[in-house]
């Protein structure tokens, strides 16, 4: 049995409720290796990353978004840096 104590919890990831804004620090963040007119593809990529993560069986929401993040550095050629993937979680 799981000692998990979740502080918050929430329903909603998507918008409606909670707003995380992944494409505001992904432009933020890989400003400097993702060239500005391929940003929207990169973004997407990411995006698409996400929705792969959770069609597995579940795992915490910070595996999600790490897992995503290091996923869409590798397809872009890019290196990936773990505490980008947990600035992603934290926020």
């Amino acid at each position: 049995m799981s000692t998990l104590r979740p502080k918050y919890i929430t329903f909603d990831c998507y918008g409606t409720l909670t707003r995380f804004r992944m494409a505001d620090m992904a432009r933020e963040m890989f400003a400097d290796r993702v060239p500005a007119d391929r940003m929207a593809e990169f973004i997407l990529h990411f995006a698409a990353y996400r929705l792969d993560e959770v069609l597995d069986p579940w795992k915490p929401y910070k595996e999600v978004v790490m897992n995503a993040v290091e996923r869409t550095c590798k397809k872009w050629g890019i290196p990936y840096i773990e505490a980008e993937g947990q600035a992603f979680y934290d926020a």
